[in-house]
């Protein structure tokens, strides 16, 4: 099974608006790699640099594998330029589509999606977790199960009430130990 990993690409927000510190972020980065390489096959994110590519890229050592890295292969807005450096890292994966595509389809990528951090580009990742559920399911049944987790030291606040009123399995996490707990409750349920 793999996991998609989303969050926020400025490091600093841990710090700035969640509980981890700056003196610690290495430490956080191995300790997440090191849970999620026992319980996952592979990592999915987008190959960006971030703290979501942080611990995928330490994954990866890990278990001596590239993680998965979605691009946007046919954007004509914005372009992927300055990702592109990244691509050596992973075993890269068209979405074939644009970033918009990108956003609105990496979380169904697998059943399990871990963010760190709150940024507009999580959230509207996360946001397309309702869409999955309700209306993707009725071609892919496994995707009305997708679960949320989401690391309470990354953010500042809990999403608002109407996320948790419209998309199903939503579950935050204070330390690797519930985290661990999360992924095998889902797993069972998965199976």
């Amino acid at each position: 099974m793999n996991a998609v990993i989303i969050g926020a690409s400025d490091r600093s927000i841990l710090w700035k608006e969640g509980k981890i510190k700056e003196e610690d972020y290495s430490q956080f980065i191995s300790d997440y790699a090191n849970l999620l390489s026992k319980h996952f096959d592979n990592l999915i994110v987008t190959p960006d640099d971030g703290i979501y590519s942080d611990i995928a890229l330490e994954f990866g050592k890990i278990k001596n594998k590239k993680p998965i890295g979605y691009y946007p292969d046919k954007d004509a807005n914005f372009g992927i330029k300055h990702i592109e450096q990244n691509f050596s890292k992973y075993d890269l994966r068209p979405i074939d589509g644009d970033w918009y595509k990108l956003g609105a389809d990496l979380t169904k990528q697998a059943p399990i999606v871990i963010c760190v951090g709150f940024t507009p580009g999580s959230l509207i990742e996360i946001a397309y977790l309702k869409y999955h559920q309700k209306y993707g399911a009725y071609k892919d049944p496994a995707l009305k199960n997708i679960h949320l987790f989401i690391d309470k030291r990354s953010i500042g606040q809990k999403l608002p009430p109407s996320f948790h009123e419209q998309i199903n399995n939503i579950f935050y996490f204070s330390s690797f130990s519930d985290l661990e707990k999360l992924i095998k409750s889902a797993k069972a349920k998965l199976s």
